[in-house]
């Protein structure tokens, strides 16, 4: 008994150090990392914030990031709230929230001491998967909480409220 509680542990600290780890490879722009430390191969992504996304598949999700979200996008930084772990039998299941500040390389030249573009406070859900030996998040939900923006304008291409 001792032993389960003891590797349980271990396992979560293993899934709260690959979630922050997602966010610090986002927030840094090394895209090209997420999908081998964080993702499962057939991880499954939905996005609710700013407009529905899905992703089959940790590639599918690597080219979004790397083709659509890098080229317009001049940072963002997550800032993660408390999580916690919730286990059904042998899955884990991560819950967090995450406050998302966005810049826009299309207001770059405003400097980069500019108030975020848009502000947005997120609900996330991972379910983790153990995959040769490592906890990566095999699906992730992510959805808005209280309204998509929480400051500022809503995301190019989307209406103003």
């Amino acid at each position: 008994m001792l032993e389960e509680r003891v590797a349980r542990l271990e396992a979560e600290g293993e899934i709260n150090r690959t979630f922050f780890r997602f966010f610090e490879l986002v927030d840094s722009r090394r895209y090209e990392l997420i999908a081998p430390e964080c993702l499962a191969p057939d991880a499954q992504i939905e996005y609710h914030v700013p407009a529905p996304h899905r992703f089959d598949g940790r590639d599918a999700f690597t080219r979004y990031m790397i083709d659509k979200v890098a080229p317009r996008s001049q940072r963002v930084a997550h800032v993660l709230g408390h999580t916690v772990v919730e286990w059904h039998g042998d899955r884990a299941r991560l819950k967090a929230r995450a406050t998302v500040w966005h810049w826009y390389q299309r207001h770059a030249e405003l400097g980069d001491l500019r108030p975020a573009d848009w502000t947005t406070v997120g609900h996330v859900e991972d379910d983790f998967a153990l995959v040769d030996g490592r906890w990566l998040i095999a699906r992730r939900v992510v959805t808005p909480v209280a309204g998509l923006v929480a400051a500022g304008s809503p995301p190019p291409g989307l209406p103003e409220p």
